[in-house]
């Protein structure tokens, strides 16, 4: 299995989606290597040999971000904002870091952790997977399983 490496970015060019910090971050530490994706293009596949995924968000809406939930899945840590729902999902230095929202410095010092300490990436991304399937498989699972029992009349399945 080769080995994980570099950042990703999933997302539009948009001022709430922070592109602008994570470039003023790059600048200041031009030692991490983060590929910038739309979401169109080859997600899951670069998700599997990226290290981490950036979410510099300046806005969050209440939904867990789509690329989170994806990375989480594809066993990859979590460098994000600060912002309320993010921070319920990421617990730093077990999934994935944290960094106050436009704070392109203090980015910049989490992008640099993180190249230095790949091995520590790697076990906060099987923490990440863990995650997923406790939080978003279960859930999906049973959310499904109590969907099928009101088909059925309430009843139990057999």
């Amino acid at each position: 299995m080769r080995a994980r490496g570099g950042g990703l970015f999933v997302g539009a060019p948009t001022a709430e989606s922070g592109i602008g910090i994570l470039l003023e971050a790059l600048q200041i530490f031009p030692g991490a290597r983060v590929e910038i994706l739309r979401r169109q293009d080859d997600v899951h596949g670069r998700m599997r040999s990226a290290a981490y995924l950036v979410l510099p968000s300046l806005s969050y809406d209440g939904e867990p971000p789509r690329a989170l939930v994806e990375a989480f899945a594809c066993g990859l840590p979590v460098i994000a904002s600060r912002l309320a729902g993010l921070a319920e999902l990421i617990e730093p230095g077990r999934n994935g870091l944290l960094f106050d929202p436009g704070s392109a410095r203090e980015l910049a010092r989490r992008l640099a952790w993180a190249e230095a300490f790949p091995e520590k990436m790697r076990q906060m991304g099987q923490c990440a997977q863990a995650d997923y399937h406790a939080r978003f498989v279960a859930d999906w699972g049973w959310q499904r399983l109590y969907g099928e029992r009101r088909k059925n009349g309430g009843r139990p399945l057999s």
